[in-house]
Parts: C-alpha cells; structure tokens; sequence
C-alpha cells in the first residue's frame, strides 16, 4: 500500500532530536549611557563669504532679469496685436460669406415661389449686415408679397420702411 498517509504525526517526526548550532551567540552588552555635554550650535558659514561679489552678482542678476522682461513683453504686446488682427479679419470673412450664402439662398427660395423662407433667410442676413442696399429692397418685397396673405407682414413693412 505505500506507507500510511493519514492526517494524523507519527513518531519519527515528533521524536527527533533538533539540529544543534554552528555558532555561538555573544551575549548582548549591557547599556550604557552617553556621557551628557552641553552643546550650542550656531550658523556660521565654512568659508569668508565676499559680500561685494554677492552683492555685485545679485545686481547682474535682477537687471539681466528685468531687460530680458522687457524685451519679452514687447514681444508679447506685439504678437497679441497681430493675432487680435487676424481674428477680426477671420471674422469680417466669415461674416461676408454668411452674409453672401444667405442672399443668395433667399434669391433662391424667392425664384422658387418660397416667399416665407426666403424672408427668415433674409432676416438672418440683416442681423449679419443691415446696412446692405440690395438686401432691404429683397426684404422689401418679399415682406410686400407675404403681406398679401398675413396682416402682421404689413406691419413688418411699414415697419421696415419707417426705419429706411
């Protein structure tokens, strides 16, 4: 059968005797107090500290600092110029294209007998340029033709007319 595997110790083990030391222990030294001294500590630098040369090399140093800040705020002040520039052109450009792209979409719905569409396309590009000839006398008409069906048109014109 192999030899007994159950749960329980068997003699061999608990009877052993245990494996004896390779070395000796030192017995521990018993404790003794450090002697009491009183002592100050003060900060005092290592070497002779040259207080013209600090003091000239820390002057150096601001005025290093203060030119080259000089110099990088006008370069700052100058850059925040042209990028405030750029952005009023990027926006004067879209403005146009919107401005173009909605007239030219309200021309459209009026060709194609789409009178109320093409007034609120007109409308949105008076918001984007209301000083445009061409686009109060669109708005002109197209307010003349929806005024034929719907009353609150007519005020929209005289409206529209009063402040040209």
């Amino acid at each position: 059968m192999g030899g007994y595997m159950g749960l329980g110790l068997q003699q061999w083990i608990y009877s052993r005797d245990p494996q004896k030391k390779m070395f000796k222990k030192q017995p521990l030294k018993s404790f003794t107090a450090l002697p009491k001294h009183s002592r100050t500590f003060k900060l005092q630098s290592s070497r002779k500290e040259n207080k013209k040369l600090n003091g000239f090399i820390t002057v150096l140093f601001a005025f290093s600092a203060l030119l080259l800040s000089v110099f990088t705020i006008n370069h700052f002040i100058d850059y925040s110029d042209k990028h405030t520039q750029d952005i009023i052109t990027t926006t004067k450009k879209k403005d146009l294209e919107t401005f173009l792209f909605l007239v030219n979409s309200g021309e459209d719905r009026l060709i194609n007998n789409h009178p109320f569409g093409a007034y609120s396309e007109f409308k949105l590009a008076y918001k984007v340029n209301p000083e445009s000839e061409r686009l109060n006398q669109l708005l002109i008409e197209t307010l003349s033709i929806l005024c034929v069906d719907n009353n609150e048109f007519c005020k929209e014109l005289d409206h529209t007319l009063e402040v040209q």
